[in-house]
């Protein structure tokens, strides 16, 4: 959790900037909107069952592609997952490169080791998407509406994940990562 967090105070800045430059004001985020002024192409894909997502360099161009079949919100998050390996990981000289995706379960069902980078370049996408997806200065100008006022720490994280556009899992380590109720 520390590196996620000196991660977030990190880029929290950068995404603010990107945010206000774009004019983005409130939740949800138009993440695709956000890739496409980054430069990124943004396509779905049947990418099967088990790929969530792939970033594709070619020539220095970047084209994400998220499946088609997953919900949503998952679409969402995937879509700023792979921007943040776009933002974060990709040498701007750099002519190819390929980031495939799976299922964090899945990925870690494999019989292929990560290396430590590796390991280190998706906890930072996570965080990447978190931080866009979930702004925390928006998270707690929506979180002081007072018509949450009574609300339970379950239930306003419920109806924030629907506010935001994403799940109730992502709303919940979002929560924790910026440590809303300490």
């Amino acid at each position: 959790m520390a590196l996620l967090s000196k991660f977030y105070k990190t880029i929290e800045g950068q995404i603010d900037s990107m945010l206000n430059q774009a004019g983005i004001t409130n939740a949800p985020v138009p993440i695709e909107s956000i890739a496409k002024s980054q430069g990124v192409q943004v396509v779905a894909y049947d990418l099967g069952n088990e790929i969530s997502g792939v970033l594709v360099i070619d020539e220095g161009s970047g084209t994400i592609g998220y499946n088609q079949d997953h919900p949503p919100v998952r679409q969402r998050f995937t879509i700023g997952h792979e921007l943040g390996h776009y933002m974060l990981h990709v040498p701007r000289n750099k002519s190819k490169e390929l980031f495939v995706d799976k299922d964090f379960i899945v990925k870690f069902r494999s019989q292929k080791p990560y290396t430590q980078t590796e390991i280190r370049h998706e906890q930072e996408a996570n965080a990447f998407a978190a931080a866009i997806l979930m702004p925390k200065t928006f998270i707690i100008k929506e979180a002081r509406n007072p018509k949450y006022a009574n609300y339970s720490e379950t239930k306003l994280i419920e109806e924030l994940a629907k506010v935001f556009d994403v799940s109730v899992q992502a709303m919940t380590y979002r929560f924790a990562d910026i440590n809303l109720f300490s």
